[in-house]
């Protein structure tokens, strides 16, 4: 905000110094030694040009300085993870070892 004003001062200062009052040339805006007719100052605008244009350009291009980033805690993630069969190892004292459908219930992790 500080560059936009500074940059609409500059523009207001350039402005008011380089636009001669009505009348400072005899005829004025329209008159016959008017600026536009015979007596215009084809350099005055482009040198003003240039020079305002450097003026808001180098105000507008100063380098800018971010603020340092802020480190928060995130905020806890949390999701369902599905329910699912698994086979479970089944085994008998003796016996060869089998496996079974379990049902495994859905789970709330969060992190």
């Amino acid at each position: 905000m500080r560059k936009f004003l500074i940059a609409l001062l500059l523009i207001v200062l350039v402005a008011a110094v380089a636009v001669p009052p009505a009348g400072a040339w005899g005829g004025g805006w329209h008159g016959h030694r008017g600026f536009h007719r015979g007596g215009g100052c084809f350099g005055c605008g482009f040198v003003g040009g240039l020079v305002l244009g450097g003026i808001v350009g180098g105000a507008l291009a100063a380098p800018y300085y971010a603020p340092p980033p802020v480190y928060m805690v995130p905020w806890p993630s949390c999701y369902t993870q599905p329910g699912y069969w698994a086979q479970a190892p089944f085994s008998r004292a003796g016996e060869y070892t089998t496996y079974q459908n379990v049902w495994v219930p859905p789970q709330t992790v969060c992190r």
